[in-house]
């Protein structure tokens, strides 16, 4: 139980007991680990935003202009048109700060957030609310809930196909959650499985054990470096179904 505790530290959360006038704080690692990678992008992307004189500046400010292309030309535009610019600080934001998170998590020592629910959750949350707020702002309230029935829908089919839409809604959001969480959590699993043969292996026999070394190590390093390709696809994953639902809404049956 010892060795399983000591190598999945990566996404194990821990509750610091923090206690402030009688009432508890929920500081935990994770809690923790997005506090400190949000303020190192802000203080980063700060910096990265001033104008430079010198070569390396220059080059982070054309890379962060690149990324902000990318983001604007690849995610929001093609999936919302030209409703999506005002909200595409939102998309750069959502892509960058799960980015950041789920690199952070393959340093040793360091936790995985996202490979909490309740964190998935809350950025889902923010999605879904953006979701809806897209539908509000273009459409207004009575426009936003006509956008649930398509046009042309029988009068007697309205009841039924009302709610399915919501549900579906609300469906797509905690698709959102669960489908990073799945992701990150499922990844790291899989890394902790692959040392546990190591150690399986070597109580039955320590040269059996050291035979499995090789293979099992060779396997881990194939998986971290698939776990880095996670890590950017999930964020992307992430940001273009917020764009795709958001756009759905947009731009009704």
């Amino acid at each position: 139980m010892d060795v399983a505790e000591t190598i999945s530290h990566h996404i194990l959360d821990h509750d610091w007991g923090v206690v402030l006038g009688g009432l508890r704080l929920p500081v935990t690692t994770h809690s923790v680990t997005i506090f400190t990678v949000s303020v190192l992008l802000l203080i980063g992307l700060a910096w990265a935003a001033r104008k430079h004189t010198s070569r390396a500046g220059r080059l982070v400010t054309t890379l962060l202009e690149e990324y902000v292309s990318f983001i604007r030309s690849g995610i929001v535009l093609p999936n919302m048109g030209k409703e999506g610019r005002g909200m595409l600080p939102y998309f750069c934001t959502l892509f960058l700060f799960i980015l950041s998170v789920n690199l952070v998590g393959m340093i040793p020592e360091m936790k995985t957030a996202t490979s909490n629910i309740s964190v998935t959750a809350a950025l889902a949350l923010c999605s879904g609310a953006l979701i809806v707020f897209s539908g509000l702002k273009y459409h207004g309230f009575v426009g936003f809930l006509k956008g649930f029935v398509p046009s042309g829908t029988p009068a007697w089919l309205v009841p039924l196909l009302f709610p399915l839409e919501v549900v579906s809604l609300i469906i797509k959001t905690c698709v959102l959650a669960i489908r990073l969480f799945a992701n990150m959590l499922s990844g790291h699993m899989v890394l902790i499985c692959l040392l546990l043969i190591i150690f399986i292996v070597g109580e039955m026999s320590k040269a059996a054990g050291a035979g499995a070394l090789i293979p099992a190590m060779g396997l881990e390093l194939f998986m971290t470096c698939l776990e880095l390709l996670v890590a950017f696809l999930q964020a992307y994953v992430f940001t273009l179904l917020t764009a795709i639902f958001a756009g759905s809404v947009i731009h009704t049956h």
